[in-house]
């Protein structure tokens, strides 16, 4: 498995959430595959606002160490 920088990994999640609500709009068989589609959509919530504040993080902590010396 190759690593997927955080920014990358930022931009899937909010392309397969745009992926997932357009297949819910257009979606009319079931209610079953409406609450498959919602439950996705519902794990997906928040994941890319964790990722900027992890990415903020991260950058802080090496901005931190680069100014103390330690890099």
């Amino acid at each position: 498995m190759s690593k997927l920088p955080l920014i990358d990994a930022k931009c899937r999640v909010e392309q397969a959430q745009a992926v997932l609500g357009t297949w819910l709009e257009v979606t009319v068989d079931t209610d079953r595959d409406v609450t498959l589609i919602g439950a996705v959509m519902s794990l997906l919530d928040g994941v890319p606002e964790a990722i900027n504040e992890a990415e903020t993080e991260l950058s802080n902590y090496v901005m931190r160490d680069h100014l103390e010396g330690k890099s």
